[in-house]
């Protein structure tokens, strides 16, 4: 594989994408998630929380509540580092589910909520071929960054 590629760095191509799905993950988890209840299945869902009583709420500012929102900045490269998912080819789809199961992380600790035992258990397979899925799915994404046809192919055609 191509991922032994050196940045000015001193990080490895495959060391900066593992980097970026990271940072993306805490970005997504960042994300503000109040009214994302599914549209057809408003009735379904309890108001237990809306008729309590939630007088303690009150007494703490809002600000202090949410997590800060992340940056325009960031959520383009958290869009970008998201989409480079779909490089996996389909033939290897439990590649890309233990790089997206690796990607949920707690919003404010930053820690992964799925270890690689869960997710081995998860996909009935050990922990070390889900971490070695995941190295080698990072590496395809490297590679297929490192060619000089992905940036060219990424440049606008109204660009000046």
């Amino acid at each position: 594989m191509n991922s032994r590629i050196v940045l000015a760095d001193g990080l490895s191509v495959a060391d900066a994408v593992a980097g970026r799905l990271f940072e993306a993950a805490c970005t997504l988890a960042a994300m503000p998630m109040h009214g994302l209840k599914p549209a057809g299945c408003r009735v379904a869902w309890p108001e237990v929380v809306a008729e309590a009583d939630l007088n303690w709420i009150n007494a703490i500012p809002d600000d202090a509540m949410r997590m800060p929102r992340p940056t325009s900045d960031a959520i383009s490269r958290m869009d970008e580092a998201m989409g480079w998912i779909s490089m996996i080819d389909g033939d290897c789809i439990n590649w890309r589910r233990v790089v997206c199961m690796r990607m949920i992380v707690h919003p404010i600790s930053h820690r992964y909520r799925w270890s690689w035992r869960k997710i081995g258990d998860r996909l009935h397979i050990d922990h070390h071929t889900a971490k070695s899925w995941h190295s080698l799915a990072v590496a395809v994404i490297a590679k297929k960054i490192a060619q000089p046809e992905f940036f060219t192919s990424q440049i606008p055609h109204f660009a000046a």
